[in-house]
């Protein structure tokens, strides 16, 4: 075994513990609390990691690793489906070598930045047979789209399920990613939602992102309903219901649930997405990337709506530091504590991905996946030293196995 040490550690499941230590066995934690009752009650080696303050490791609840390479690549000039048509024009310019290359450097960058854990939408999963072992838990959540790929809704689940049975993973999973009610039809997120509630691993959709994909739906109009309607997409579910209301017919909604985004609601859909018990995933320097309204984030905490978060592309971002994205979240909502955006960051991250338990606190029986982060020795308050830090990780741990250390 053995015993961290940190000027403060912050379980999440209880106060900041001064002078704190953590007693970590195999992949798991132990034991933690006061350094002196730790050491009196456990015998083990002592890693003294000096003034840092120990958190859990991030959670980054959306991430597209494939899109690593394309920072500055895809300019934003105010319609969201010219950005994405862009979007789908260098892709297709792309080799499966660059995408691999992509994700080992984003996942690089994540592990230097903090995180432990990421969801990431994989839009070609063949390359995850030729990437290296990573140290990070990652959710390969594969990508889903039938309009205009020939292919039938069954057969493209069929194929995904397939994958996903001849590639059992050592750190974190797997799990579905119809990419858009636009793009994926009714027939294939319903096959998904079957699929993944069946087998309780995650569904993630980018949901109500754009008031374009808004308007198509709810209204039938705009430049998203235009496109489509030309490139003969079958119009049927449009000026009816929004998307979140579709994706409730679809039976989407639910615990295994992660909606991307959802910046474009009514209250009727925050009750659907409360009731449901479906999880938010918001990722604030995309959202001010596209120049969206303030965040419905307010709405959700006053209906006890479990919200994380997630850096999405660096199409739309200019890091995958999850550090940004809380500090985004500080300066968006400046009455918000700290300790409340880093659980946004950890405790809700483990919830969205229904291992409360094992992710996201330091706690006994968790996984052991921490991270130190200097003590500026200024703020009384150890969750605003993690979320404000300046110099960031000195040391991260995944699974008990030491991926950052300063000190050797």
């Amino acid at each position: 075994m053995t015993i961290l040490r940190a000027k403060y550690v912050v379980p999440m499941a209880q106060p900041p513990i001064e002078d704190g230590a953590v007693v970590v066995g195999g992949d798991s934690i132990i034991a933690v609390g006061p350094t002196r009752e730790i050491r009196a009650a456990h015998a083990g080696d002592l890693k003294d990691l000096g003034e840092v303050v120990l958190s859990p490791g991030l959670i980054n609840a959306h991430c597209h690793l494939d899109y690593s390479d394309l920072k500055d690549k895809v300019e934003w000039h105010g319609s969201f489906m010219e950005w994405l048509l862009k979007l789908v024009s260098l892709k297709k310019q792309r080799t499966e070598e660059q995408y691999r290359a992509a994700i080992v450097a984003g996942l690089d960058q994540l592990r230097r930045s903090g995180t432990t854990t990421v969801v990431n939408v994989e839009s070609f999963p063949q390359v995850i047979d030729h990437l290296p072992e990573s140290s990070l838990r990652i959710w390969w959540c594969l990508e889903l789209i039938d309009f205009n790929r020939g292919i039938s809704a069954e057969e493209l689940a069929r194929q995904a399920e397939e994958f996903i049975a001849a590639h059992p993973v050592a750190w974190g999973g797997f799990g579905l990613s119809p990419h858009a009610p636009y793009t994926a039809s009714a027939a294939l997120c319903r096959l998904a939602a079957q699929y993944t509630r069946a087998r309780n691993i995650p569904l993630t959709i980018h949901l109500a992102e754009s008031e374009e994909e808004d308007d198509m739906f709810r209204r039938g109009a705009g430049p998203m309903y235009d496109y489509f309607l030309r490139a003969g997409r079958d119009m049927s579910d449009c000026k009816r219901i929004g998307p979140v209301q579709l994706m409730a017919e679809c039976e989407v909604l639910g615990p295994s649930f992660l909606a991307v985004h959802a910046n474009c609601l009514t209250p009727q859909d925050i009750t659907l997405l409360k009731n449901s018990g479906s999880h938010i995933v918001h990722c604030p320097k995309s959202h001010r990337f596209f120049g969206r309204r303030t965040a419905w984030l307010p709405a959700f905490w006053q209906n006890n709506m479990n919200v994380c978060l997630g850096t999405d592309s660096l199409a739309s971002n200019d890091t995958l530091d999850m550090f940004a994205e809380m500090q985004a979240v500080a300066r968006e909502f400046p009455r918000l504590e700290a300790e409340q955006i880093l659980r946004m960051a950890t405790v809700c991250g483990g919830k969205a991905l229904n291992l409360p338990d094992k992710l996201g606190m330091i706690t006994p029986g968790a996984w052991a996946d921490l991270i130190a982060v200097p003590w500026d020795g200024v703020s009384s308050d150890p969750y605003e030293a993690v979320v404000f830090a300046e110099r960031r990780v000195r040391f991260s741990m995944v699974g008990g196995k030491a991926v950052v250390d300063e000190n050797e």
